[in-house]
């Protein structure tokens, strides 16, 4: 039982020092991506998230400036085919109200999207 106990600790602590060893010497790579490289799930998200911030703070430089990060030609074209994917499929009316504002704000409505677009306020 001793000499299991041994051999056990004995392997544990020549792993742990191979492995920082291993961590020391070997460099470190770097292996981040850019935005245009997502998937086009993450970048549906992103462009939903881009819209939730659009609505929230209105700022639409701002916008502008994160929808092109993700290197689409032509960022209207892709906010105004999503809002209609996203109607097409019955997804949170809150994400296609966000991206309906977005499609709207670049000068692009389409009768589906006619259902989500906020009438303006009324002054009183």
């Amino acid at each position: 039982m001793q000499r299991t106990l041994l051999v056990l600790l004995v392997g544990l602590g020549l792993g742990a020092l191979g492995g920082a060893v291993f961590g020391w010497l070997v460099p470190i790579q770097d292996v981040s991506t850019g935005f245009y490289e997502l998937h086009p799930n993450y970048k549906a998200d992103y462009t939903v998230m881009v819209g939730a911030a659009y609505a929230a703070d209105g700022d639409w430089d701002k916008a502008q400036a994160r929808l092109g990060r993700l290197a689409e030609p032509d960022p209207a074209t892709y906010v105004v085919t999503l809002a209609e994917q996203y109607i097409a499929e019955g997804r949170n009316p809150n994400d296609i109200r966000n991206l309906v504002a977005m499609a709207v704000r670049f000068g692009y409505t389409t009768p589906p999207m006619q259902l989500y677009i906020s009438p303006p306020d009324s002054e009183q």
